[in-house]
């Protein structure tokens, strides 16, 4: 079994449960749709049931460090999410040079 499987496994079976910080209702942070599948994480798209706010997780493992998530609310919706997931990191430099032309 793979790291990811063993991810996937953990995410399917955790029961946590947390306020979303929307609407302020329980919420589980069971697994969602996978947008990115690489070996050692895993970047997972979910809504809150009860206000349909979107939020976007990168969950990894290891035996060193165990399970960790991050997650952060999103406006995308899960194909925008699979069509930029791909595209190149933003820059700084990339940024000023748009801050700079305006």
């Amino acid at each position: 079994m793979s790291l990811n499987d063993n991810i996937k496994l953990v995410m399917n079976k955790l029961k946590t449960v947390t306020d979303c910080p929307v609407c302020s209702k329980k919420r589980s942070l069971q697994m969602g749709n996978v947008i990115s599948n690489k070996e050692g994480s895993l970047m997972i798209y979910n809504k809150c049931p009860h206000c349909a706010s979107a939020f976007m997780a990168v969950v990894s493992g290891s035996r060193e460090r165990g399970l960790v998530v991050v997650e952060t609310l999103t406006d995308l919706s899960y194909e925008e999410a699979l069509r930029v997931q791909d595209k190149p990191v933003l820059t700084a430099d990339a940024v000023l040079e748009i801050y700079q032309s305006v």
